[in-house]
């Protein structure tokens, strides 16, 4: 059977899928014709297709010959793909029928926010175009056109309403009923003015007004908020000879039909918003810098451990970096699309903490939010919850927080029902636990079942080879943040800076070149921009250092500063040595004896 047969039906599902997904729409046929269009693709209805035959190697000509889906990410540098001027990216499927491909489904951004939210969802979209072929390839007669409303709208991520002129929802998908905490019976066949008490919606409805974007807020009756983001389409269509099917009045003289309203969550918004935009870890291990061993074992480890389920325990004095290592163990695990709670246990008082990990039930306690409201455990369900200083939870919670982890199930403050969570747990302290368990301060199953997974956070003093490297990273950080081109450091201030202790560690040394850049007005940092603390070049660490130490680290850092300069080159080595008044042998003994590099990088 051959599409151009059933136009107005496929007219009608072209138009319906542009409606529900806001993307141009068109179908092609097995005569390179286009059979059926939106938007752009509307005025070529009847027009030959660019997209060449089976005989070709273009994305439709391989989709003909192979019945195989494609994504066009970059429309524009794609090798094989024939599109028209401006198309930045599509979603196609074949549409079969008795084996054969009879036409080609596209869903086609031409701008860039069409583009994100095509690639946002392109894999649901895959399924969506094999759906909407398999409707498209059944007999139109047969057919009933609110089964393929339905079919479309169980396809999309945003909710969807599909409503008569005179208000009766007709269609609903999943996703409405389920930001509306109503199920699609308790919705189909009501008055929109029943399920949505808004006077604008109302009017747009009866109206058949097209409103863009609007911002929504929803409370039903039990006191349930929604914040949304929603769109109002009228849909104006006639009635054509074959019983059922609808198609569009070019001639202007068609009825308005109904309409479609579709939303979004805003948090999924922002949450996409927030993954398209977060720049955070642009490389593999993200912002955990150094090449020491200590960093090349946890880089290692988190590598091995990312994709467990077991606990984990992130030990180390503060400033470390150990809230950085459990977001990198998120964000490369097989959890990194689900949420990453963060909940530090030092920051909340003793007697709001169990409501803030397991949630409460409505009148649980005085000034308790009606209808309730989730605990932490809860909203990172599938994914993973960090417990940042794990040491100051309360003894009196461990017992139940030991139940989490054991069964994976428990119970809301208040509340009776068994709640059962998929969540990997990641702890981090810098108290010493078997002091803590020895004084029965924390209880020693729990840190068993915490501590399945041991990672040990380095101070800066175990890994001074990583400072310059920390250095100058934090250099160009807060160099770009605060609007001011700074080059590097003095010898004087690396000297002092290599000197120092960090008691802080690595939090304490990026305020500390903060706050030189901030003092310092030229592109050098100098001795004088430094932090008086670290200006005073105190010891190395409390047990302190020998002399022979701390000249063997102090030339270890001149002569690598004095390396970086000039580079690892053979003539490169021989001015260095120059500038540091010593000969090159002198300068090959010293880097052998002081563990540096001698290789050319």
């Amino acid at each position: 059977m051959k599409l151009s047969a059933i136009q107005n039906t496929v007219q009608a599902v072209a138009e319906a899928i542009s409606e529900a997904i806001g993307v141009e729409t068109e179908i092609v046929s097995d005569e390179e014709i286009i059979v059926a269009g939106t938007g752009r693709y509307r005025d070529r209805i009847g027009s030959i297709e660019e997209c060449g035959d089976s005989t070709t190697n273009e994305i439709y000509g391989m989709i003909f010959r192979t019945g195989a889906q494609y994504i066009i990410e970059d429309a524009p540098n794609h090798p094989d793909y024939w599109g028209a001027e401006g198309e930045l990216a599509e979603v196609c499927s074949p549409i079969e029928l008795d084996g054969n491909v009879i036409g080609i489904i596209g869903l086609v951004a031409f701008t860039e926010e069409q583009k994100a939210s095509l690639l946002a969802k392109k894999e649901n979209l895959l399924n969506f175009c094999n759906k909407m072929a398999d409707l498209i390839a059944t007999k139109a007669k047969e057919i009933a056109i609110t089964n393929g409303m339905r079919t479309i709208l169980s396809a999309i991520s945003e909710g969807v309403f599909y409503v008569s002129r005179n208000g009766t929802i007709l269609e609903c998908n999943k996703k409405a009923a389920e930001l509306l905490h109503r199920t699609c019976d308790e919705i189909i066949g009501k008055n929109i003015e029943l399920v949505w008490e808004d006077s604008f919606v109302l009017e747009a409805v009866k109206e058949g007004l097209q409103c863009k974007s609007i911002e929504k807020r929803y409370i039903d009756k039990s006191g349930h908020e929604l914040h949304c983001l929603m769109d109002i389409s009228p849909i104006y269509l006639k009635e054509t000879e074959q019983a059922g099917f609808f198609d569009t009045d070019e001639a202007g003289k068609s009825e308005f039909s109904g309409t479609v309203i579709s939303f979004k969550d805003m948090a999924d918004i922002k949450k996409l918003v927030y993954d398209m935009t977060d720049n955070s870890m642009p490389n593999k291990y993200g912002d955990i810098i150094g090449n020491s061993k200590w960093i090349r074992d946890i880089k290692a480890q988190i590598n091995r451990i990312a994709d467990s389920k077991s606990s984990v325990l992130i030990t180390g004095e503060s400033g470390t970096g150990k809230g950085l290592v459990a977001k990198t163990i998120h964000e490369y695990g097989n959890r990194r699309e689900k949420p990453f709670v963060l909940v530090n246990c030092a920051a909340i008082p003793d007697t709001l903490v169990e409501s803030e990990l397991f949630g409460y039930e409505e009148g649980a306690f005085t000034g308790a939010k009606k209808n309730g409201k989730p605990g932490k455990f809860e909203l990172a369900d599938g994914g993973t919850i960090f417990l940042d200083e794990i040491g100051d939870l309360p003894l009196s919670l461990q017992g139940k927080l030991l139940q989490v982890l054991q069964s994976g199930s428990f119970t809301r403050v208040g509340g009776t029902s068994e709640i059962s969570v998929d969540v990997r747990v990641i702890a981090a302290t810098n108290k010493n636990f078997e002091q803590m368990i020895k004084n029965k301060e924390f209880r020693e199953d729990l840190y068993f079942r915490l501590n399945v997974i041991p990672l040990k956070m380095p101070s800066l003093k175990d890994r001074r080879e990583d400072l310059p490297l920390l250095l100058n990273n934090a250099l160009k950080k807060y160099g770009s943040m605060l609007g001011k081109r700074v080059q590097g450091f003095s010898d004087e201030a690396m000297s002092a800076l290599m000197s120092y202790n960090w008691p802080g560690n690595v939090r304490e040394l990026e305020n500390a070149i903060e706050y030189a850049i901030n003092m310092e007005d030229k592109d050098i940092i100098s001795k004088s921009s430094l932090p008086e603390k670290v200006k005073k070049m105190e010891t190395f660490s409390r047990k302190g250092m020998s002399l022979a130490e701390k000249r063997d680290a102090f030339e270890k850092n001149v002569i690598e500063q004095c390396l970086q300069q000039e580079g690892y080159s053979v003539e490169a080595k021989k001015r260095a040595a120059k500038k540091l008044g010593i000969g090159e042998a002198t300068l090959y003994r010293k880097m052998k004896a002081l563990n540096i590099d001698t290789k050319e990088k």
